[in-house]
């Protein structure tokens, strides 16, 4: 019996067959892959599709957050607030800026950072809070929104995994003073390699971004400050605008995956997350919480089903942290979590046999197969 994967980009990139290869073979031979008007184009869907003003094509998630920051003049002795769950690369963000990522516990339902906890931990130092959409669920965007404003904060959603989720109406990204997204190969829209995005609506905001991206250069050829190389390439704007029109679909053979998981494995020992009562959800990914978290992926890997850890360590307890002085026990919402979690297949292409053979097998570990 042949192996179910945990993820398998091969399988949609196949069944697009030509409309995705036509689109690259014509950018390849217009010589244009850096910038350039196909990921113009790109910008301008993306910045619709999340209700702003602006998208700014970046070469990756974690590129379109170190920009954002930067852009909002975030530096040395600045500190911004985020959640200990996420992955590294959020406060990583932060503090290549030199500022200080301070963290602030989730909340024990939903995972995503608590807006209680995230207050407390604001300070004379705070200039921004950084709430990341965990699992293609959106944060409570409008408690934050409303934390920020009372401080005067700038709010900027690490919107990775969770491209039009949407929370009271409202998309992923258009929240707060920006939004940043990644089309890595396994998120929701994904790219054939790095690709990222800012979405806002200042404009000041989004011009500097746009800056930021090509070594600060301004309209007029001057660097009057330091940049990166953070342009899009063209060939992953050309992939994901070949993506872009078939979307719902993938987000509706992901949600299928997850109503057949939350019906099969209601009542077992398993923790299941659930949809959104205040808007969308895109299940980037279908994490449950098990108490043998382990023993069970030993137990699926057995069976030949792969599966995922979102994350093994909380990032207050990763070495890259250590400097910051917290301690175990410091957040210890996000530390059960990263020793219960695991991640079960649930990318659009996974046949509904190969589901049904993880639904079996955890219900094999459970008791409770039939």
């Amino acid at each position: 019996m042949n192996p179910v994967p945990f993820f398998d980009l091969s399988r949609q990139h196949a069944a697009m067959g030509k409309c995705l290869t036509e689109p690259v073979a014509t950018l390849l031979a217009s010589g244009s892959c850096v910038l350039g008007p196909v990921v113009e184009s790109l910008e301008e869907d993306i910045a619709v599709r999340c209700g702003a003003r602006w998208g700014i094509g970046l070469s990756s998630g974690t590129d379109s957050l170190l920009a954002t920051l930067a852009a909002l003049g975030i530096g040395l002795g600045d500190e911004v607030v985020t959640t200990p769950f996420s992955f590294v690369a959020t406060a990583q963000a932060v503090a290549r800026t030199g500022a200080r990522p301070v963290f602030a516990d989730i909340d024990d339902a939903t995972m995503d950072m608590d807006p209680r906890a995230a207050e407390a931990a604001c300070g004379p130092r705070t200039k921004a809070i950084l709430p990341v959409h965990l699992f293609g669920l959106v944060a409570e965007m409008d408690v934050f929104e409303e934390i920020a404003r009372s401080r005067e904060l700038a709010l900027v959603e690490d919107a990775a995994q969770a491209f039009a989720a949407s929370r009271l109406g409202r998309m992923a990204g258009s929240w707060g003073t920006a939004g940043c997204h990644s089309f890595y190969p396994t998120k929701v829209l994904g790219a054939g390699g790095d690709a990222g995005a800012v979405t806002t609506s200042d404009p000041d905001l989004a011009e500097r971004v746009s800056r930021l991206r090509a070594h600060g250069e301004a309209p007029d050829g001057l660097h009057r400050e330091m940049g990166g190389n953070f342009r899009m390439d063209a060939v992953q704007a050309a992939i994901l605008a070949a993506k872009l029109p078939l979307l719902e679909g993938f987000l509706s053979a992901r949600r299928g995956h997850a109503t057949a998981y939350l019906e099969a494995l209601a009542g077992t020992d398993s923790v299941l997350p659930s949809e959104d009562p205040h808007g969308r959800r895109v299940w980037s990914q279908f994490c449950i919480r098990h108490p043998r978290r382990d023993d069970l992926r030993a137990h699926l890997s057995s069976r030949g089903i792969g599966t995922g850890v979102y994350y093994r360590l909380p990032l207050h307890l990763e070495p890259c942290f250590s400097h910051l002085g917290d301690r175990v026990g410091d957040f210890p919402n996000a530390e059960r979590a990263a020793r219960e979690i695991l991640a079960l297949p649930i990318f659009p292409e996974l046949r509904t046999d190969e589901r049904d053979r993880v639904i079996e097998a955890v219900l094999e570990f459970e008791g409770g197969a039939t």
